[in-house]
């Protein structure tokens, strides 16, 4: 294949400049700084830094009670088995809101203690508030579901004549025989 070749006077090669390291220099473009994103004014940062504070005590607590209840269930287990599977299904909601709440708290105080990143921190702290509020959100269901269950038999057991209420005038049957 031919390729076309220049080779008159206006093709000759252009010299090449020479740049010096002090032309460079000024040609240099300085990095940008970076850009912040929102910041929190400091009344705002004091009021996060006492709930993230707060929070911090009570995920403390909660792990000491999953602790307590692990510790509970190793000992029961030797005595009566089935109540040590109590005991340790009990720990893991203690544990799992200790760790939910401590990392809130972690993201809140990340807000205080750092400076153009408070809109990440807040919605790390949003999501594990997310799955604490989950969590119990649950816990109340099940214990609602427990609670009109009980009533319901302890009702029916009661009306049946199955159930008499101590102290009572016996007790009320709703079925003759």
């Amino acid at each position: 294949m031919d390729q076309p070749t220049d080779t008159g006077p206006e093709s000759e090669a252009q010299p090449v400049q020479q740049v010096s390291p002090q032309q460079q220099a000024e040609v240099h473009v300085p990095p940008k700084p970076p850009q912040y994103g929102y910041e929190f004014t400091p009344p705002q940062n004091q009021t996060i830094c006492r709930l993230s504070s707060k929070m911090k005590f009570v995920g403390v607590f909660y792990f000491v009670a999953a602790a307590l209840f692990g510790a509970l269930g190793v000992v029961t287990y030797f005595f009566i088995p089935l109540a040590a599977i109590v005991y340790v299904v009990a720990m893991i909601p203690e544990l799992l809101i200790g760790v939910w709440t401590t990392k809130a708290a972690s993201s809140f105080r990340n807000i205080v203690d750092t400076k153009g990143h408070d809109i990440p921190h807040l919605m790390n702290a949003v999501i594990s508030l997310r799955k604490l509020y989950t969590l119990q959100y649950w816990l109340l269901i099940i214990a609602l579901v427990l609670i009109v269950t009980c009533i319901a038999v302890v009702t029916f057991l009661w009306m049946s004549g199955m159930l008499s209420i101590p102290g009572g005038s016996g007790t009320y049957t709703l079925f003759k025989q």
